[in-house]
Formats: structure tokens, sequence, C-alpha cells
């Protein structure tokens, strides 16, 4: 019975110390994971940096200065058109002849009255000092003598106007004049780009239309034309169109080759450089409450670092919301938790 309760004992005692060693081992494996789950991460600090933007837009060809041929008749009908879309015309050129015969006819009539008139002053002052007429009917004579001349003059005038000349040199692109139509003053005949000037005129979103400068460098893209055109922002309308909430930026090109009016026109403006501190692209993150970077605080922890992206290019994201000190993860993953203890490796 003694050796029974021997055996027992010696049984249970190793039990035991069989136990203790693998708790030991256990408590030790555990503390070696917990050192392996410290994570390290690279970090760095954020550095003032310029960066110059692109957008690309679209839009239309135009004239850089548009000149409107209009009838100085009214209700006159065209009997000959000399101009056609894309002719060249000089400033006298003419373009169009209205039909006069009306007016010649008026004209005949006003120099006979003023013929008449003429003769009626003659014989009046012809008389003037015999004292038989009276200053009031000499006044009046004169009066209807200046008053028929002008008409004269007024008739003469409006045929010369039945001719229409180019107001100024250009290239015709549009023609509304018909032979055998009626001419008016309120619809235009011609339109002439002047001095056949042509420009892009791009839809530049509201967003970035306070970004872009005059004399700023545009490259075009013109469906037809090969290669890009270089151009340069004349100027920058102020006015934001509520139609497409955009403004209208006047590109000019230097050779307008080949260019037509009202052609589609795709153009990729430079914007305003924007400068401000950088950080690497990888490091920001977004959740539902917006964008920012995990910041390693003094005692190396991760802390979340709110911020407000501004502009990425090449890697490198503008932002606003840090400071020159911070030490930002570059390169956050999905592990990182705010509150979690990690080491840095400062960025090479």
């Amino acid at each position: 019975m003694y050796r029974k309760l021997a055996i027992t004992a010696l049984l249970l005692g190793g039990a035991a110390a069989v136990g203790f060693l693998i708790l030991h081992k256990g408590t030790k494996t555990h503390a070696e994971v917990a050192k392996k789950e410290i994570l390290s991460v690279t970090v760095t600090s954020p550095h003032t940096q310029t960066i110059i933007d692109h957008t690309g837009v679209a839009g239309t060809l135009v004239p850089r200065e548009e000149t409107t041929v209009m009838a100085e008749l009214t209700n006159v009908r065209i009997l000959d058109v000399s101009a056609e879309v894309g002719d060249h015309v000089k400033k006298g050129d003419p373009l169009a002849v209205l039909d006069s015969e009306g007016l010649r006819l008026q004209l005949a009539q006003m120099e006979a009255d003023y013929a008449k008139a003429r003769d009626e002053a003659t014989r009046t002052l012809s008389i003037k000092d015999t004292g038989a007429v009276s200053e009031s009917l000499i006044m009046e004579k004169r009066s209807a003598l200046a008053t028929m001349k002008a008409k004269v003059e007024e008739a003469k005038l409006a045929i010369r106007r039945a001719t229409v000349h180019a107001p100024t040199g250009g290239v015709v692109f549009e023609r509304r004049a018909l032979v055998g139509g009626i001419a008016n003053a309120t619809d235009p005949l011609f339109r002439i780009a002047r001095d056949g000037e042509i420009e892009g005129e791009l839809r530049v979103p509201e967003g970035q239309a306070n970004r872009v400068k005059p004399a700023s460098n545009v490259h075009l893209t013109v469906p037809g034309v090969q290669g890009s055109l270089l151009g340069s922002v004349r100027l920058v309308s102020p006015r934001i169109d509520a139609s497409d909430r955009a403004a209208a930026v006047r590109v000019t090109i230097p050779s307008a080759q080949g260019l037509m009016v009202g052609g589609f026109v795709h153009g990729d403006i430079e914007l305003n450089p924007v400068t401000a501190l950088a950080v690497p692209a990888t490091a920001i993150q977004r959740d539902g409450e917006g964008a920012f970077v995990w910041e390693v605080d003094a005692s190396n922890h991760v802390v979340r670092h709110a911020v407000t992206p501004l502009l990425q290019r090449d890697g490198m994201a503008l932002v606003e919301g840090v400071a020159p000190d911070l030490r930002v993860v570059q390169r956050a993953g999905t592990l990182i938790r705010a509150g979690d203890f990690v080491k840095t490796v400062e960025a090479r």
C-alpha cells in the first residue's frame, strides 16, 4: 500500500513539474509574440514644395475680334453679293450692292427742289437793297435753300450706302446676304474675323478659374491639325456663366493657319503655382470624417491628424493643417490604428 502511495505521489509531482514547465514556456512565447507585434513604420516630416498644376478643358475657336457688317438702309433689295465665306477682304472692299433706283429718283427730285430754292433765294437777294423785300423773307429763303441742300447731300449719302463696304480687313466667316433678299438695319449681312485672327475660347470650371492668370502657357489640340499648338492666356472673364458654371478664357494662338471659326479645341492650361507643405501622397488616408495622416507623437504612439489636401503631383501632396516638425507615417497600411505603439525609422 505504501508503495502505491509513493508511486502516486511521484506521478503527481512529475505532472506538476511538467505543467510548470509548459506554463513557463507558454508565458515566454506570448512575450516574444507581443514583442514581435510592435510595428515598425517609416516617418517623414512635411517640407515646403511648389507645384505647377494643369487643367484640361474644352472650348471653341472664335475670332479674336468679330466685325458685324450691317446694311445702313432699310427694306432695300440686294442686287449683288461679291464676298463669299473664307474670302480675305480689305477695309473698304465692296461686299454687296443694294437697289438704289428709288434713291436716285428721290435725289433727282431733291436736286430740282434745290435748284428752285436757289433761284428764289437769288432773286430775293437781288432786290434786297431796294427795300422791296423784308429781312424776314430773306432769312426764310436762305433757310429753305440750306434745307434743300442738306436733303440733297443726304440723298447722295444714301446712294453711296447702297454699296456695302467692309468696315475692316479680315476673313469673312459668315455670309447671310442673298441676291434678291431684303436688307435691313437689324440683320447682319456678313461677319468678319478682324485681321483673320482666331483664338480659343476655353470654358474653365469656376473652381479653377481664379487660378488661371494672363500669359499662362496653354497647349492646344485641334482636330485636323497635326501636333499641339502653344498659346497663351490673353484674358480671363470675371463672369461665371450660370448655364455651365464656367468662365470664358481667351487664348491667343500665334499661328491660325488651318483653323476654322467654330471648330472644337482642347486646351491644357498651366494654372497658377501653389506653394504649401507637402507629404507623400501615400500618407494621406480618408474616412467618414475626411482626410488625415497618421502622426507619431513624442511617445511613439500613433495619432490621427486631420489635413486638407490641396494638390497632388508626382507622388507628393500639398496639404494644409500640418507643421514642419510633424512626424508623419510615410505609407500607412490597414494595420495601423490610433493609439498604437510603434517603432520609427526616418525616411531617407
